[in-house]
């Protein structure tokens, strides 16, 4: 199945809606069971659904009013690229947090995603 912009914007809404409802299961399913997610350039790969879920499920336990807004930049065959940004309250410190990446992401014929990258940038230390 080639990707289309309607699927991936899907997806980009798919993922968001995850992110802000702290939804693991939801998350999870939009990954391939071998999927590789690059969380940094700089990490290595979360590898497989359940790696990637509890990096996640770790990550949003420290997040409260989560707002997430993507949209695509490129859509060719399996391959989808989106600018995305993301507020949400740390709840250690209350402080508001914002952050801006880019999202390259490979597609499974089963449309979920088998390879993820995304590059970001946070204001979390300023």
């Amino acid at each position: 199945m080639a990707l289309t912009e309607q699927r991936f914007v899907q997806w980009l809404r798919d993922y968001g809606a995850a992110w802000e409802n702290k939804d693991a299961g939801a998350f999870a399913a939009l990954f391939e069971d071998d999927a590789l997610y690059y969380w940094t350039p700089f990490d290595d790969a979360k590898k497989g659904r359940e790696e990637i879920t509890a990096a996640f499920s770790e990550a949003v336990a420290t997040q409260t009013d989560i707002d997430f807004g993507a949209r695509p930049l490129y859509v060719q065959a399996q391959l989808g690229a989106a600018h995305w940004s993301c507020a949400f309250t740390r709840t250690e410190t209350g402080r508001r947090v914002h952050i801006d990446g880019i999202f390259v992401v490979q597609f499974g014929a089963g449309g979920r995603a088998l390879s993820f990258r995304e590059w970001w940038h946070s204001d979390e230390d300023r």
